[in-house]
């Protein structure tokens, strides 16, 4: 498991290309990597689980997720 923050941030085309790859082959190779970004990831979209954090919670409340109104 790779846990990385920012992994891309101040790398240049190159650096990007080659941490992608690295990445990708981590991923092939039945690894996981769980790693946070504001630069869209060149890496196959099958590959890839996005969570993507807006404005309050990430998750959706118990409530929410069941239908129901909150009191």
């Amino acid at each position: 498991l790779w846990i990385l923050d920012e992994p891309f941030t101040a790398l240049d085309v190159r650096g990007v290309a080659d941490l992608s790859r690295l990445v990708a082959g981590h991923v092939r190779a039945g690894g996981l990597v769980a790693l946070t970004t504001h630069q869209e990831v060149p890496i196959e979209a099958g590959a890839i689980q996005r969570i993507e954090l807006g404005q309050g919670s990430a998750l959706p409340r118990a409530e929410d997720a069941l239908g129901e109104v909150p009191a």
